[in-house]
Parts: structure tokens; C-alpha cells; sequence
């Protein structure tokens, strides 16, 4: 059969000669139906291209089958955070499996992040949203908490009210990185870190002092650098740096731009990775070729899989799931040599793709 209009739910039931009861519970797995009746309405209801009626659903449940990815615009701009586009196929694959869509909004750097927040609660636009940036007492956490309104945070607050959250080890990642510089000899190691009060921020700091002390190391607030993480910001605040300490042999950035800003800051210092033994450190999801990759550490967390558990939160708990077992940070990998890294991720990229056409046939 060949569909020649939009397949419902009834006409599903009359293609499979069902009640349209029966095959609605179906659909949703429901216990009281049999297994193989299942498995065919459910192989009906993809031939036919089958897509329950989001109208209907919200006439019936209030809800309205999306969920909201909220994006910092400013961070994607710049030289591009590909990253982000992992992210979001991660997230979006990962609601298809449960019949969600994924709306995405990008939020300007002069927009107030609860503006955002609120729009999508007030407007009805999703069920639940994702957003990221957050920082320690963050206002759209506590706005969502108030109005419970479902969220899931990409990074941790300090709210004693326990929310969904998925976030990286910063606090670990960095420490481990001044274990590591330290034990090849770099005593004067910079840390680039956010502005905006970031609470990952504060988690990068405090491995960053952890490690300091267990060294034996002195503090010095002047190896602290901060600013915007767009590459232009972050190569003048590293420039300065440099400027006015000759001294530093290694600088821990925040992500790949502010990474990038670094490097391009060295080389307008006249200064070569190999020759002085400057190392460049840094955080991301996407690690793309840099402007020098000798004394390069890259510590690499994959958005695709961070899409993954943002999005497999946000359904849990739209599934009655308590937040707080909804908590998941997630450890780095430590990547030393970019160039075999990335000829590797082209390789498993290569082997899904090849992949893909099997599954889907």
C-alpha cells in the first residue's frame, strides 16, 4: 500500500485492520498488547511513514513534542565552533528514538540568558530545554526550578535544589594538565579562563590552585588571564600576556578558539613551540588543525556524545525521573599528538558512514 495522504492513526488501524485503541498502545509498548501485534503495527506505522499529529498530542497531553536547545551565539561565531553541529545531531538523534523534535535558539550576546528561558516557557514552545553557560546561582536554573518547568543544564550551578545537569571534569582535567606540565619542568604555567562568572570557571581555578599547592608551586595572581573566548579576544589578552612576562612557558586555554588565540599570539611574540618550549593546553570537542601542533595538548571531550547525554537526561526526565540521579560529569581524554588523533576520528567517521546505509537497509 502506497500512501496518498498523510497516514493517522486511523487510517494506520484500517491499513492493519486493528482498533485504533489497540494500535495507539501499541505504539507506546503498551503491556497489554501482544508482541508481535507490536512489532507489526510499529513495521506498518514506518513503511507508511506514520508521525503522530502534534496537534492532536498536545490537544490530548498539553504536550507539544519538542524540546529547546538553547545556543550562545557568540561562541559558534568567530572561525566556527563545529563542535556545536555535534552536539546538536547528538542531541536531535537521540530525541528521534523517543518521537521528539529539537528546536534550536540562538541567544545573542546582548540578550539576558533568562530572556531566552523564559520565551520558550511562557510562549509554550517545548516540553523541557537544554541550555549551557551556566554559572553558580544561575537565574534560568532557578526560574525553570520555580516554575518546573523540565531542564537540563550543560554545566553545574551551586543551587542547593537538585537539577538535571550533564558537565566536564574542568576542575580534573586542569589539575591533571599541571601535574603533567610540572613534571617536564614548567613552573610558570598561565591558566586563560571565561569571563561572566562561568561556574566551570571556578572549577578550572580551583584545579589549577589544587595543583599548585600539592607542587610546592608559588600562586601568582598575575599568571591569570581572562577574557572573552573568541580567537581575536584571546589572542590580545594572551599577546599582553606575554608582553609583560617572559617568563611564562605554558598556558592552560578554556577551549579550541581561545586555543587557537593563543597560538596566534605566540607566533606574533616570534615565539616557536620547539625552539623556546612553549606549550599550548586546551579543552574541546572538535579538535581542527592549529597554527603549530609541537608542544601541543588537547583535552578532548566529544560533542556528539555530549549531545547524547543532554538529550537522554532531558527524556528521562520528562519520564518522571528524579534530577538527581540525573547528574552526570564526564571525564576528558588527554590527546598529545592532534595530527594521529584526528587521522583517527576520520577513520570511525568513515566506518559509521559505512555503516549507516546497512542499518537503514
Amino acid at each position: 500500500m502506497q500512501p496518498t495522504q498523510r497516514t493517522n492513526l486511523k487510517t494506520l488501524a484500517e491499513h492493519l485492520g486493528l482498533s485504533i485503541t489497540t494500535v495507539s498502545r501499541a505504539l507506546k509498548d503498551g503491556p497489554e498488547v501482544k508482541p508481535e501485534t507490536v512489532a507489526r503495527v510499529k513495521q506498518a506505522a514506518a513503511s507508511l511513514g506514520y508521525l503522530p499529529d502534534a496537534g492532536g498530542v498536545y490537544l490530548r497531553t498539553g504536550r507539544t513534542m519538542k524540546i529547546c536547545s538553547i545556543f550562545f551565539a557568540p561562541e559558534v561565531a568567530d572561525y566556527g565552533d563545529a563542535g556545536f553541529l555535534a552536539q546538536v545531531e547528538g542531541v536531535s538523534r537521540t530525541l528521534e528514538t523517543d518521537s521528539y523534535n529539537l528546536i534550536v535558539l540562538a541567544q545573542t550576546a546582548t540578550q539576558p540568558p533568562l530572556e531566552m528561558v523564559r520565551r520558550v516557557f511562557q510562549q509554550r514552545l517545548a516540553d523541557g530545554i537544554i541550555f549551557s553557560r551556566t554559572t553558580p546561582m544561575d537565574e534560568r536554573a532557578r526560574f525553570c526550578l520555580e516554575f518546573k518547568f523540565p531542564f537540563v543544564s550543560f554545566g553545574r550551578t551551586e543551587l542547593h535544589s537538585p537539577h538535571a545537569f550533564v558537565d566536564h571534569d574542568d576542575e580534573g582535567g586542569v589539575y591533571d594538565a599541571m601535574i603533567r606540565l610540572a613534571a617536564e619542568g614548567h613552573k610558570r604555567i598561565a591558566l586563560f579562563n571565561p569571563t561572566g562568572g562561568l561556574t566551570y570557571a571556578s572549577f578550572r581555578l580551583r584545579g589549577y590552585q589544587r595543583a599548585l599547592a600539592e607542587l610546592g608551586l608559588p600562586w601568582d595572581k598575575s599568571l591569570l588571564v581572562s577574557g572573552n573566548l573568541s580567537v581575536w579576544a584571546s589572542q590580545a589578552a594572551v599577546r599582553d600576556l606575554l608582553r609583560r612576562d617572559s617568563t611564562v612557558t605554558a598556558i592552560l586555554c578554556a577551549n579550541q578558539l581561545s586555543m587557537f588565540g593563543a597560538m596566534e599570539a605566540a607566533l606574533e611574540h616570534g615565539m616557536d613551540p620547539t625552539r623556546d618550549g612553549l606549550r599550548i593546553v586546551g579543552f574541546g570537542g572538535m579538535p581542527f588543525r592549529m597554527p603549530f601542533e609541537q608542544g601541543v595538548t588537547y583535552y578532548y571531550q566529544p560533542q556528539r556524545r555530549d549531545g547524547e547525554e543532554l538529550a537522554r537526561h532531558i527524556l528521562a526526565l520528562l519520564g518522571g525521573e528524579p534530577a538527581e540521579s540525573l547528574q552526570t560529569v564526564l571525564p576528558y581524554q588527554r590527546i598529545d599528538d592532534l595530527q594521529r588523533f584526528r587521522i583517527e576520528l576520520r577513520a570511525q567517521a568513515a566506518a559509521r558512514d559505512s555503516q549507516q546505509p546497512m542499518e537503514e537497509g
